[in-house]
């Protein structure tokens, strides 16, 4: 008996023969295809990597400048908006947003070029002696206080209220503690105003205060230089050196340091100052402007 295998076989095998390309040879069953090259640009063909086609026509990529009236001039307000100003150990300078410095005259629109402008006619703000308390938020005159000599009602009669006084021994050093009691005239001698020959009716303990060493607390008026401080102004109270009152001539005393001494500006907080106390009137404009001054200073904190 034939299995089953073989009989298939045998069965199949003719229509297998009748079917196109199975009895055909292997050379003429293959197709022969073009040769294709590598995808690159030059065929127009975007690939992965392939940067982004700018599509815009030169007409719209052309950058067009801005018209007048949006550029920021030096008279326009926006530039004017962006002018700030700045402190230093010089004074207050003006500048720009970029950088360069504001000519005092930036709203003039006839302002001259800097090729053409004379030299230091921007300096006018960086000479303005003035500073901004931190304190208060106050501005006002830096290192020489204006003062306050006026007459508010009528002059009182001048008369000796204190006669004597006796001053404490500081160790060491041995100087003499005042306070700025003892050297107020109103308190002293009932006077105001102060006249340019006020020291003509001091009390001789007063009178020989001059060329003694002292020690004085008070505060140190602001400074146009904030580190090494030669001299600076002594002053009565922090009120004084937040410019919240002017002084009277009594309230401020001028220091100046020993040689090789300096000290840097001291804000909002009182100390000590040891020196020589002299009795300097300084008359401006026929009223005093100054009366006392330490001389060969040190400053204590």
């Amino acid at each position: 008996m034939i299995p089953v295998k073989i009989r298939l076989m045998i069965l199949l095998g003719p229509l297998l023969a009748a079917l196109p390309g199975c009895n055909q040879q292997d050379s003429a069953g293959y197709i022969e295809f073009t040769k294709t090259e590598p995808v690159t640009p030059n065929n127009k063909t975007e690939t992965a990597n392939q940067a982004p086609v700018d599509v815009t026509s030169p007409a719209e990529t052309v950058a067009t400048p801005p018209s007048p009236a949006e550029t920021p001039t030096a008279t326009s307000p926006d530039a004017l908006s962006a002018t700030t100003e700045t402190v230093d150990g010089s004074g207050t300078k003006s500048t720009t947003a970029d950088g360069t410095p504001a000519t005092a005259n930036a709203g003039n629109p006839q302002t001259t070029s800097p090729s053409t402008e004379q030299p230091g006619a921007a300096d006018a703000q960086v000479n303005a002696r003035t500073v901004t308390s931190e304190q208060s938020g106050l501005t006002g005159p830096a290192d020489q206080p204006t003062v306050d000599n006026a007459v508010a009602t009528e002059t009182r009669e001048v008369k000796l209220l204190i006669p004597e006084k006796r001053f404490r021994r500081e160790r060491p050093g041995n100087s003499l503690r005042v306070g700025y009691d003892d050297i107020d005239l109103l308190k002293v001698l009932n006077m105001e105003p102060v006249p340019p020959n006020a020291p003509d009716f001091f009390p001789a303990w007063l009178k020989e205060l001059d060329g003694k060493t002292i020690r004085i607390r008070g505060f140190m008026y602001p400074t146009f230089v904030a580190t090494g401080l030669t001299e600076f102004v002594l002053a009565r109270d922090n009120g004084i050196c937040c410019f919240v009152r002017q002084p009277k001539v009594y309230d401020i005393i001028g220091v100046v340091m020993a040689e090789g001494e300096t000290t840097d500006y001291i804000a909002n907080r009182p100390f000590d100052v040891e020196g020589i106390f002299r009795i300097d009137p300084q008359a401006d404009d026929k009223d005093l402007s100054r009366l006392y001054r330490i001389e060969q200073a040190k400053v204590l904190n």
